[in-house]
């Protein structure tokens, strides 16, 4: 990997120490320059776990992903970067069902310094800052997150919200190191079932300094601290505009074979 090249795709110029303070800045840089998104999902073209298929998406051609591209290849930078950091499984919450997905529906990543911090730029709307176990709490511009550890007959520690005045799951995850091959059957079901939220409609969305701004295929959606917009997107031309506009994807560059 060519660390310099994907450290300026996060637009950090040089490497520093590995301690929090380094990491919670390379966490919140991805998470703003990179976006959570599944275009090729909708385009019909095949997401492998390859770490460098994901290098040369990301980095070269400017893309974003979902859960396991970006935190598959925020691991292996945070890794060349002299980290000590694993992959692991989470499990999402349906609120609607009141149940949470299976076993490797995402992946996050856990970094070992003088504490374990949990870590995550592939979720989407989510926490900013690296949360430590066994019951971190974090706040900021995307909310208030902590970390309930598990009870003492079960192995999964669970990440809430704050959602007005109660907290909602957003998802469990265990400690078990993962590879990247262990998401294989999940990455096919997320980007090829029906049942899926990835194959139903067009997301990119990315975090800002006072909030996030994310596209779908009828709408634009802009919110900074606790004012929201939310535009019509009335044709494609005005989608792959926008897209180009904002982050600067161009659907007609393709990956190669």
């Amino acid at each position: 990997m060519d660390t310099k090249s994907y450290l300026e795709r996060i637009r950090i110029k040089t490497n520093r120490r590995t301690n929090y303070a380094f990491l919670a800045q390379l966490q919140l840089n991805h998470l703003m320059a990179v976006p959570f998104e599944n275009l090729d999902i909708r385009q019909g073209i095949k997401i492998i776990l390859d770490e460098r298929r994901f290098y040369e998406k990301i980095v070269h051609r400017h893309r974003g992903g979902f859960c396991y591209e970006l935190n598959g290849l925020f691991c292996w930078l945070l890794a060349e970067l002299g980290f000590s950091v694993s992959m692991a499984s989470g499990r999402v919450y349906i609120a609607p069902d009141d149940r949470f997905s299976p076993e490797f529906d995402h992946m996050v990543l856990l970094v070992q310094m003088d504490k374990t911090f949990l870590v995550d730029v592939g979720f989407g709307d989510c926490f900013r800052k690296p949360l430590a176990l066994p019951d971190g709490l974090e706040e900021d511009v995307s909310g208030m997150y902590r970390i309930v550890p598990p009870l003492p007959d079960q192995d999964a520690y669970l990440l809430q919200r704050r959602n007005e005045d109660k907290w909602q799951p957003v998802y469990s995850f265990t400690l078990y190191p993962r590879q990247l091959i262990d998401f294989s059957e999940m990455c096919v079901f997320n980007q090829t079932s029906p049942n899926s939220h990835f194959t139903q409609q067009t997301i990119c969305s990315a975090a800002t300094e006072k909030g996030r701004v994310t596209l779908s295929e009828d709408s634009l959606t802009i919110t900074e601290d606790d004012n929201l917009q939310k535009k019509p997107v009335d044709s494609r031309e005005m989608f792959q505009q926008l897209l180009a506009d904002i982050f600067e994807i161009s659907l007609d560059v393709q990956p190669k074979p």
